[in-house]
């Protein structure tokens, strides 16, 4: 897959450092489905975890709501940020 077959939000997300990589996921939800826009990072998540990094929880946030709210239509209904497995 290359970056233009992905969603410009993900594109964004995927650039700032500490982002390893990001998908969506679909859950039913009510009447409907939601798109959820889930963000890997490669550090633990635990903010007791010496390697915790607000900074880029931070900064997934602000570049998410920013590209959604004004580079495309496209709606999400959730982000989720996950440490990188294993």
């Amino acid at each position: 897959m290359t970056s233009d077959d992905k969603a410009i939000v993900r594109q964004h997300v995927e650039r700032i450092p500490g982002v390893t990589r990001t998908w969506f996921e679909h859950s039913l939800e009510g009447p409907g489905l939601a798109r959820i826009l889930v963000v890997e990072v490669e550090f633990d998540t635990d903010p007791n975890n010496p390697q915790f990094d607000r900074n880029v929880l931070e900064a997934i946030v602000s570049t998410a709501t920013g590209v959604l709210e004004n580079d495309t239509t496209m709606s999400v209904s959730h982000l989720k940020i996950v440490p990188k497995s294993g």
